[in-house]
């Protein structure tokens, strides 16, 4: 047996494993199509990718620059170098999610990759500022 909740008043509504097609709930009387597909938290779930897609290119940028600073010595043309690399990078997988955002339609995506864009932005001005 599964449990799944009514689209319409929440409640948890009992089917038989396997079944799929149109259904009434016994609470609200309202009929609702089920697929036998998995129901998860929607809301759960949209703000984990809106969180993944904020947090994963600034992660992957601040590595990079970690690691700009520790083989680059600190200042002069290499530091450069890494700093680009860093930058491209970064612009490089942000690219790559932006992509399967669109392929997707995934709007809390979109709206994480924007945002992870802008604090990007932001950091390399900063880091910059100290070269």
């Amino acid at each position: 047996m599964v449990v799944i909740q009514c689209p319409h008043c929440q409640e948890d509504v009992g089917l038989e494993d396997g079944e799929t097609g149109l259904f009434d709930c016994h609470y609200c009387n309202n009929d609702f199509t089920w697929d036998g597909g998995l129901q998860t938290n929607d809301l759960t779930d949209k703000f984990l990718v809106f969180l993944f897609s904020v947090f994963s290119p600034s992660l992957s940028f601040i590595a990079s620059l970690l690691i700009m600073f520790i083989l680059g010595g600190g200042g002069g043309w290499a530091a450069l170098g890494y700093f680009v690399i860093s930058v491209g990078i970064c612009l490089f997988y942000t690219t790559i999610l932006a992509i399967i955002s669109v392929l997707k339609k995934n709007k809390p995506l979109s709206q994480g990759i924007g945002l992870s864009l802008l604090v990007s932005i932001l950091t390399i001005f900063m880091v910059a500022e100290t070269l």
